[in-house]
């Protein structure tokens, strides 16, 4: 199929241990017995054979980034990793990006030897693309790890420590604030345990409860969240920019930290409108103006990929003005600049220069950014930007 080139690919693994009680991604609690084992291992086949039919579509020759996410990629181990790994290894180099979302009580010593020397790739013997470990955190804190119904029970700090000691070299970890119950003196000791670790890359992201998960059913989030609160956590989020600048690591996009040379190269692609492919049930793939997601059925996903070249899937049609819009919003998040030209099917012109005065956007050569005062509340800023006032 004649179209963009795909470099960019997301791979599900749906599979984890036991759901967390604020997690809203689609994913199954599995045991550790042998049938959990043999799902997984039925589960790499069916992914293979997607690939199979997708990359043939569109030609794919190279992986610029592969990230594995979840549910729990680092439940499947080192050798069901091997084997997911192996169909798109010839097409990654040694300067592709991998990353291998990662959860503290699965990186024993056989995970964390399988991830710190890479994967091989490529066609030459001795070349090896490195493993980006992201490790899901959220808290150093146990007891709000507790609060986000976290049931393992792993110690974060001795899963990084063990990654580094074994020569991980790109290590990131994700955090949450807006945890019920934390404190501005939380995020103090949030902040001192990643400048003592030092990880590559940090992204702390917002607590934003689904009405549909336990953590808000237990809270009855709808009526908890008042003025006070919005202001508190506005608040914890300068303290984490300004923290996380001051040991080091550049804000490069809303909730994304990294040290230099070590930015989410995937997520990037994401940010900046490239085309790329998703693989498994609830995976997300768009390339030119079309852009579809599988069903969130991981047994329905199997049974149609042993029947069949492609799963059950619902299609979307972006229109001209649905690309701007997420253009600019993704620009915003990034504060990179971009084409009035291009958004201009989304923008309200009239809203630009009351913004522009309030120093939250700025114009220069025929571009708009998003500033820095501005990506604090960028999604407000959108809102007044797009001309329907709709994200």
């Amino acid at each position: 199929m004649s179209g963009p080139a795909v470099r960019h690919l997301y791979v599900h693994v749906p599979f984890c241990r036991a759901k967390c009680d604020y997690c809203d991604f689609y994913s199954l609690p599995v045991g550790d017995d042998g049938s959990a084992r043999r799902r997984m291992a039925e589960y790499i086949e069916a992914l293979h054979a997607e690939w199979a039919a997708t990359a043939a579509r569109y030609d794919v020759q190279h992986l610029h980034t592969l990230y594995l996410g979840g549910g729990s990629p680092s439940l499947l181990g080192p050798e069901l990793l091997d084997r997911l790994l192996a169909p798109f290894a010839p097409l990654l180099s040694a300067r592709s990006e991998v990353t291998v979302e990662t959860n503290p009580e699965d990186v024993d010593d056989a995970f964390a030897l399988w991830a710190a020397p890479g994967i091989a790739v490529g066609a030459a013997a001795d070349s090896r693309c490195p493993v980006r470990v992201s490790l899901g955190v959220q808290s150093f804190i146990s007891s709000l790890r507790a609060a986000l119904g976290r049931a393992a029970a792993a110690d974060p700090e001795a899963a990084f420590t063990r990654l580094r000691m074994a020569g991980c070299e790109n290590v990131s970890i994700d955090l949450i604030y807006g945890i019920p119950g934390q404190t501005f003196a939380d995020i103090a000791r949030e902040l001192i345990k990643v400048a003592l670790l030092a990880p590559d890359h940090v992204s702390w992201y917002e607590l934003d409860l689904d009405h549909a998960t336990p953590l808000a059913w237990s809270l009855d989030s709808g009526d908890r969240i008042d003025d006070d609160d919005d202001e508190e956590r506005a608040a914890m989020y300068v303290r984490i920019v300004h923290g996380l600048e001051d040991f080091g690591f550049r804000w490069y996009e809303v909730s994304n930290f990294a040290q230099p040379g070590k930015r989410a190269r995937h997520n990037i692609a994401y940010w900046r409108g490239r085309p790329y492919l998703g693989l498994g049930p609830a995976a997300v793939s768009t390339v030119g103006a079309t852009r579809w997601r599988n069903r969130p059925d991981a047994a329905g996903y199997a049974a149609a990929m042993h029947e069949g070249p492609e799963p059950e899937r619902d299609y979307e049609r972006l229109s001209v003005a649905d690309r701007a819009r997420e253009r600019l919003f993704l620009a915003a998040r990034m504060g990179a600049p971009v084409s009035l030209t291009l958004i201009a099917p989304a923008l309200d012109e009239a809203a630009v220069e009351p913004l522009a005065q309030a120093g939250l956007v700025s114009l220069r050569g025929g571009t708009l950014t998003v500033t820095r005062k501005g990506r604090y509340v960028a999604n407000a800023v959108c809102v007044r930007l797009f001309r329907d006032s709709c994200i």
